[in-house]
């Protein structure tokens, strides 16, 4: 046992957020993977069918989970995270099963958990009951990465579309500060040592654009496990035979949070038993105090002063974001007047890092500059207005996520796809329901004048066309946008005098999505 205990409750999990109560269904099976070797990672390959009384997988969907500090998220945990916004709920609605990969240990080597993801991608395939529906892999967070190198050593993978949310391409950000907090304390608490240990497994070395490992000074990743993991992705480079989609949670409009490089966002002085002095600074830009610590009990402890400095603005950068610093400032013992935390959260995953763009873009605002963005290695990218939390699902990404897993696979063969169906409304399972609001029509005219009413489908462009004769030629009248109206009524002034002509309506799903 330390000489004492400072109590805390800092969550380093990339790839975790909190719960929402909920009732969990069971999964409809549970497989357990191992990986080919060298690595003989291990894990559990959770299964939730649609419909479960049919044989094989239809139309998978593959979620590899992110990092998990204390490998104790199961299924319970891992499906209220993916989840959110009834996400699963919807895509089920649409036949997909679900298989979400669960590592026996996320801290480990990337790449032993990339091998396993390869297992998760072939147990699949051998188990489709038709190999030419849609196979959909998303790899959330560090599952990112375990997704794009498990594509990439898989030709034969058979994955249509590879959705990358919000994952570290470029690395990942734990305030450097904070990292030394627990570092200096580690000696003095069990809770602070487990953390270290934690924080100096190989994921996080390999992850972490800056590590407490490195020489004070210039800051920079683990000298041991950072360089050579990049080397590896960079060689692997990205998969380029299937669609890539990358979702960032990070503001792409250069949004940055409202401190400044070397700001003090922690002050924590304890003397009630034991002398404690702390200081936690943002990560300066110019060589400069970091990290402050002093802790004497009874006579005996230390004393410590980190400057060290990042040439770009890090921990306040556009990005999916952690809220650590009101995590373990809310944690600490004998909070009083003289302690403070000016600021919660900080950039957890820059934005340019889920985009696969160069970090040194990391403070720009890619939505004013295309050439930036044409940097992504991804087919389509996608940016928050502002900084969101990390892997939050939120009504404009589960858009992203449903348009990316339903579009381009048309279940019934009725000319529209499964997204195209989710728009409008229409069954996207039965070709009896379509898209239509008739065949062309005959119409009596009054005076010149026909009078159109018919029932609206949401999302949906009316094209209307008139002809004096059956065979044409036909001529537009009319082209209405999208309605949130039920039902509409047009009244047409035609310059004719035929006591009778025809009409035809056509309609066409439109994506409110634009970007």
């Amino acid at each position: 046992m330390k000489a004492t205990t400072i109590v805390w409750a800092v969550i380093l999990i990339i790839g975790a957020g909190s719960t929402v109560a909920q009732t969990i269904p069971d999964p409809t099976d549970t497989i357990l993977l191992t990986s080919a070797p060298p690595y003989n990672a291990t894990g559990e390959l959770f299964i939730s069918k649609a419909d479960t009384n049919s044989v094989g997988l239809h139309c998978p969907i593959l979620l590899a989970e992110g990092f998990d500090l204390n490998n104790t998220m199961g299924w319970e945990v891992l499906y209220s995270l993916l989840d959110q916004e009834n996400l699963i709920g919807e895509i089920h609605a649409f036949g997909r099963d679900i298989l979400i990969l669960n590592f026996t240990d996320s801290t480990d080597d990337i790449l032993a958990n990339a091998a396993l993801t390869e297992s998760a991608i072939s147990y699949i395939n051998s188990n489709r009951a038709d190999s030419t529906d849609k196979f959909t892999a998303v790899g959330v967070s560090l599952g990112g990465l375990t997704v794009r190198k498990a594509l990439v050593d898989m030709p034969n993978h058979d994955v249509d579309t590879w959705i990358s949310l919000d994952a570290p391409h470029e690395g990942a950000n734990i305030p450097l500060g904070l990292q030394e907090y627990i570092e200096f304390y580690a000696p003095y608490s069990d809770e602070a040592e487990a953390y270290l240990i934690t924080l100096d497994r190989p994921a996080p070395q390999q992850l972490l654009l800056v590590h407490h490992s490195h020489a004070d000074g210039l800051a920079g990743g683990s000298p041991t496990h950072r360089d050579s993991f990049v080397a590896a992705m960079d060689a692997a480079g990205y998969p380029t035979n299937c669609k890539t989609i990358a979702i960032s949670n990070g503001s792409g409009f250069g949004e940055k949070h409202p401190f400044n490089p070397g700001d003090l966002i922690i002050h924590w002085e304890n003397s009630l038993f034991i002398t404690i002095d702390s200081d936690i600074h943002a990560l300066p830009q110019t060589l400069s105090t970091v990290f402050y610590g002093n802790f004497d009990f009874f006579g005996n402890g230390d004393e410590k002063t980190v400057t060290s400095y990042y040439p770009l603005s890090l921990d306040n950068a556009p990005g999916g974001t952690r809220s650590t610093f009101f995590e373990l400032y809310s944690s600490l013992d004998y909070i009083d007047g003289n302690d403070s935390c000016v600021y919660s959260n900080h950039c957890f995953i820059p934005t340019v890092s889920a985009l696969g763009i160069p970090i040194e873009n990391i403070e720009s605002n890619l939505s004013a500059h295309a050439e930036l963005t044409a940097l992504s290695p991804f087919d389509e990218i996608h940016y928050a207005p502002t900084n969101e939390p990390h892997v939050e699902i939120n009504m404009h990404n589960k858009r992203w996520l449903m348009r990316a897993v339903l579009e381009g696979y048309d279940t019934d063969r009725d000319g529209l796809d499964d997204y195209q169906e989710f728009l409008v409304g229409t069954a996207y399972n039965s070709a009896g329901s379509k898209l239509t609001v008739g065949a062309v029509m005959e119409v009596q005219l009054i005076n010149s004048k026909a009078v159109l009413s018919w029932e609206l489908f949401p999302n949906t462009q009316y094209e209307v066309w008139f002809s004096e004769a059956l065979v044409g030629p036909w001529s537009s009248l009319e082209t209405i946008p999208p309605s949130t109206d039920p039902d509409i009524t047009r009244e047409y002034a035609l310059d004719t005098a035929v006591a009778s002509g025809f009409f035809k309506i056509v309609a066409a799903p439109v994506d409110p999505v634009t970007d």
